[in-house]
């Protein structure tokens, strides 16, 4: 599978990177802003978040209405996404409403009106948001854990914020945020799809052109992990839990064999702890581990829920498995199982333009550059078995675990060696 991958600068510092995959008819065009929930002063937390919502509702030439009308009538998607240090708002399209796509995403982007009567609206959308959220426990667990894992630091805090702080926000608040953080130099636009790189580079560059403003300077600091217990009481038919570990950021050398290693422990069906904690013991509907990573850190976790009475029993398990691992290691055919079903989501995700996009811009906010497809299957199948063993031994430290359940639940129903972390 050919890969046709270019990438330029305009001249105000934005960067355009595009991937042209003339099999499809369709494109994807991803505009990434490089702000988040992190980079939220005290007193901001969910403004990004927020402006987020807001762009879509209104700029100086097209209302609510219309921005969604446009993208109805030509069949297309638009949607928007904020995390801990990026936003992305992006349409898919077929390949031939390209202008109308870049058009309308550079509108909302360059021209929201931040208009007063639809913040007070889309304040009241958000407020529900939030509420679904503490109402969804197996979304509320992973904000729990952030909260502790993190404490004190920016990525505690949830990205949509508090409902004192989004109903306090002012649309001077959220003018402010919003030049402060949409600058060029922040800015990557990437595009995948039936396109030509020459012609996305002109049609962006129209639309940005007079677009400057500095990027300010940012205070962040480097977060540090907070190990130990944390039992939060509700309400429920089931107690969620969070298990979590220390993992590595975006760029570390060792990503792959971390992504094979999450793999093993419980990021397929085949995993150790989806067929002996669901398939052999039944304790569980949902078990899974995940990988979450940031500039300058990361976390390796794993997710499960569990009747009260099975807890106990359900969490020796887990950590049984994790012993396991330190004191056994991993087989070679575990491995090359990992790799084969690595590599073939990877394969599969290739067939999707949003994905492809998606790819395209971490990679360049991440690296700066573009990895083929050829050389991440080959990184994959270089890690080797001691590779794994060594991330297992200093990533799987149960002096450095931190562990929140919701639910009811009290300390009695932990294991023993873990109330003294609590």
């Amino acid at each position: 599978m050919t890969e046709e991958y270019r990438k330029s600068v305009l001249p105000n510092g934005i960067r355009v990177v595009t991937e042209r995959m003339p099999q499809v008819r369709s494109v994807a065009v991803g505009i990434w802003v490089d702000t988040g929930s992190r980079n939220e002063a005290p007193g901001r937390g969910g403004v990004s978040h927020l402006i987020e919502h807001l762009v879509f509702k209104g700029t100086a030439t097209r209302s609510a209405q219309e921005i969604a009308r446009i993208m109805d009538s030509v069949g297309g998607q638009m949607d928007a996404f904020t995390t801990k240090e990026h936003t992305c708002f992006y349409v898919q399209v077929l390949d031939e409403h390209l202008p109308l796509a870049v058009g309308l995403l550079t509108d909302i982007l360059l021209h929201p009106l931040f208009d007063g009567a639809e913040l007070e609206r889309e304040k009241s959308v958000v407020l529900q948001e939030i509420k679904m959220v503490e109402d969804t426990p197996d979304d509320l667990i992973h904000e729990l854990f952030a909260a502790r894992m993190w404490d004190g630091h920016p990525l505690a805090r949830p990205i949509l914020g508090t409902r004192e702080n989004v109903a306090a926000y002012s649309a001077d608040t959220i003018r402010q945020h919003f030049l402060e953080e949409y600058v060029p130099g922040r800015i990557t636009i990437a595009v995948a799809g039936n396109v030509t790189h020459d012609r996305v580079v002109d049609l962006v560059s129209g639309c940005f052109d007079g677009f400057a403003r500095p990027s300010a300077p940012r205070e962040d600091s480097r977060p540090v992990m907070h190990a130990g217990v944390e039992i939060v009481t509700k309400t429920l038919e089931q107690v969620h839990l969070v298990v979590g570990f220390p993992g590595l950021d975006h760029a570390a050398p060792e990503r792959y064999a971390l992504y094979l290693l999450n793999d093993i422990i419980g990021g397929s069906m085949s995993s150790r702890l989806f067929q002996e904690v669901r398939e052999r013991q039944g304790l569980v509907y949902s078990i899974y581990s995940g990988t979450q990573a940031y500039r300058d850190t990361g976390v390796l976790y794993i997710y499960a829920a569990t009747d009260p009475q099975n807890f106990s029993k359900m969490l020796k398990v887990v950590l049984k498995e994790i012993r396991s691992l330190k004191k056994d290691g991993i087989t070679a055919a575990e491995l090359t199982h990992a790799k084969d079903h690595l590599k073939g989501s990877l394969m599969l995700s290739l067939e999707s333009t949003s994905s492809r996009m998606n790819r395209l811009a971490k990679q360049e906010m991440h690296f700066g550059s573009f990895f083929m497809i050829d050389s991440m299957l080959s990184a994959i199948d270089q890690v080797r078995v001691e590779e794994l063993q060594a991330l297992i031994t200093d990533l799987l430290d149960e002096q450095r675990l931190t562990l929140v359940t919701l639910g009811p639940l009290g300390r009695r129903n932990l294991p023993r060696e873990l109330v003294r972390h609590s």
